[in-house]
C-alpha cells in the first residue's frame, strides 16, 4: 500500500501529547518519517518510542517555540 506521505517528513511541534500527538501518530501510520517536537523531552520521547515500536521511524526533539 503506497502512502502519499510515504518517503516524506513531517515536523509536528506540541507532539507530547494531545492534538499534537495524534496528529504525529496519523502521520507515522501513513509512513512519513516524524520529527516529534515539544517543550516537554520526556513526552517526546514517549511519543517518539510508541511510534518506532510499530515499525515507524520518528525522532524527538525538545523545542520551546514560545
Amino acid at each position: 500500500m503506497s502512502s502519499a506521505f510515504e518517503n516524506k517528513v513531517v515536523f509536528v511541534t506540541g507532539a507530547g501529547s494531545g492534538i499534537g500527538e495524534a496528529t504525529a501518530k496519523a502521520f507515522a501510520h501513513e509512513s512519513a518519517s516524524v520529527a516529534i517536537a515539544d517543550i516537554d523531552f520526556d513526552a517526546a520521547e514517549r511519543v517518539a518510542s510508541e511510534i518506532t515500536s510499530k515499525g515507524g521511524n520518528a525522532i524527538a526533539y525538545k523545542l520551546d517555540v514560545s
